[in-house]
Parts: C-alpha cells; sequence; structure tokens
C-alpha cells in the first residue's frame, strides 16, 4: 500500500510538468452497479468529465471502463506501466487508489466498491473526487484526468481523528485472586462420611464370613489379580489426591491413563478367582 501511493505521488508530479501527456482515453463510462442489477451509466471523457455527482449506495461499486491509447505507439503497445483510479477528499486531501486492469489492445477496467473505500472518506463533508492517472516509463509524459464526482452513501458515526504517538491512559491489571481451598468443616465432614463406610463395609465382611485366612486364600489363588487390582485403586486415589494438591489435569490424565487398564485387566482376573471359588462353596 505505501510503495503504491509513493508511485501515485511520483505520478502526480510528473503530471505536473508542462509536457502534454502521450497518453489518451476514449469511449469511458462509470456505472453504478448492484446485485440486481446496474442502477445508472453516465458517459464521459478527457474534455467532458461527468456533469453529475455519481451517489454510491453501501451495496453498490462503481464501476469504470475506458479504452487506453498511446499517441506514440498506438497500434503496438497500449498498455501503461502504472493506471489508477483515484479517489480523494477535497478538504483534507486524504486519497486512496485503485490499480486499473488494462490490456494489451488498451481496454481498461476498474471496480471500485464500497466496501473498499477507507471510513475517513466514507465520511468525508464533501463529494470525493475522481481521477484517472496513466504513465509508462521512458520519453512518454503521464495524463492525470479528473473524471468527475462520486458521493458514498454514509450513515455511520464520524470517522475518528489519526492515532498520535503520545501517553496513553494508565492500564490498570486486576489480577485473578489465588485459589481458595474448601474449609477445614467441609473437609472434616466428608473424611467422617468415608471413615463411617469404611466401618459399615467392613462390619458387612464380618457379617459375611470374610476372615485375614480367607484374604490369604485368595492371594494365593490369584497373587497379581488381587495385589495388582489393589494397588493400581491406590495409585489412582493418590494421583486424584496429588491433583488436588496441585497438580494439572494433564498429569492426572496421562497417570490415570496408565493405571486404568491395570486395575481393569487385574480387577477381571480376580473377579474370575472369586467366582471360582464361590461355585466351589468355599467363599
Amino acid at each position: 500500500m505505501l510503495l503504491r501511493n509513493i508511485l501515485v505521488a511520483s505520478l502526480a508530479v510528473c503530471v505536473s510538468s508542462p509536457f502534454v501527456s502521450a497518453w489518451t482515453f476514449s469511449n469511458a463510462t462509470l456505472a453504478i452497479n448492484e446485485r440486481s442489477g446496474t442502477l445508472e451509466t453516465r458517459p464521459f471523457s478527457m474534455s467532458m468529465p461527468l456533469p453529475e455527482i455519481m451517489s454510491l449506495p453501501s451495496s453498490a461499486l462503481a464501476r469504470l471502463r475506458f479504452t487506453v491509447r498511446s499517441d506514440l505507439t498506438p497500434d503496438t503497445n497500449n498498455k501503461p506501466h502504472q493506471a489508477y483510479a483515484i479517489i480523494e477528499d477535497p478538504v483534507t486531501k486524504l486519497e486512496s487508489s485503485f490499480a486499473v486492469d488494462v490490456r494489451e489492445n488498451g481496454r481498461a477496467r476498474v471496480d471500485i466498491d464500497y466496501k473498499m473505500i477507507p471510513t475517513a472518506l466514507l465520511g468525508a463533508n464533501k463529494p470525493l473526487t475522481l481521477t484517472i492517472v496513466l504513465a509508462s516509463f521512458g520519453t512518454e509524459s503521464p495524463l492525470k484526468v479528473e473524471i468527475g464526482h462520486i458521493q458514498p452513501v454514509y450513515n455511520g458515526p464520524a470517522p475518528a481523528g489519526p492515532i498520535r504517538f503520545g501517553p496513553k491512559p494508565e492500564i490498570i491489571h486486576i489480577f485473578r485472586s489465588d485459589p481458595k481451598f474448601v474449609s477445614s468443616t467441609v473437609s472434616l465432614f466428608f473424611s467422617a462420611i468415608i471413615v463411617f463406610v469404611a466401618i459399615v463395609l467392613i462390619g458387612s465382611w464380618s457379617y459375611l464370613g470374610v476372615t485375614p485366612s480367607k484374604l490369604f486364600t485368595a492371594l494365593g489363588s490369584s497373587p497379581l489379580g488381587h495385589l495388582g487390582f489393589f494397588t493400581s485403586i491406590v495409585a489412582i486415589e493418590i494421583a486424584f489426591l496429588n491433583y488436588y494438591v496441585g497438580s494439572t489435569i494433564f498429569n492426572l490424565i496421562a497417570q490415570v491413563s496408565v493405571l486404568a487398564p491395570i486395575a481393569f485387566l487385574s480387577g477381571s482376573r480376580a473377579l474370575r478367582e472369586l467366582r471360582s471359588r464361590r461355585l466351589k462353596g468355599e467363599w
């Protein structure tokens, strides 16, 4: 964008020279188009610009069509090296340029979409000046012709001024407070529930006749199943405890993903051993 504006500015300086341009254009029209069709079309020329201000709705675009001709090489090359359509605010002198697509035979076209016009130009107090610039390297003098005015339909807020370097308002950072742990009363309450459930579980085992001797029998029949299941369950509980104390969720997922298959396989083996003893009437 900066390079293009520099080129356009250079062309404007060259145009101000007293030489007569070797570039001309003809068969020029400006059409205001929407999706529904063409709203209006106006012809113009180098000597007769658009007599009226063309209104550009927010859903439309301005289509420029014309034929470029070089007086030096009219039969071999009618394509300039630079071709732009410039819209300019006559009050602030702010402008925006649009590259013109020119073929070798001189047919030129450019679409100025409403959405591509900067907000600073949309909110201009006066109609925007529309200019065509043609130029090339060599001995050919450039051409800059004002062809008329367009008025974008803008109902938004007034454009804000440019951002200047300088002190900015103070930024006050509000950091998130440290996480709070559950109160000791709640922790003691749930701890008491866990202890109570453990006592009830041990009492139920005693009522059913589970004794330490049967525990040793189970370990002797399937040591890997029972020890693996019990150890993996304890390890999973420790992993959750570490997460509660301060570990990350990713560490918890990694640990549980390793321990869960071990608990599943060893638990299945322990249940098969228990089922075999129940079928034998040893439980």
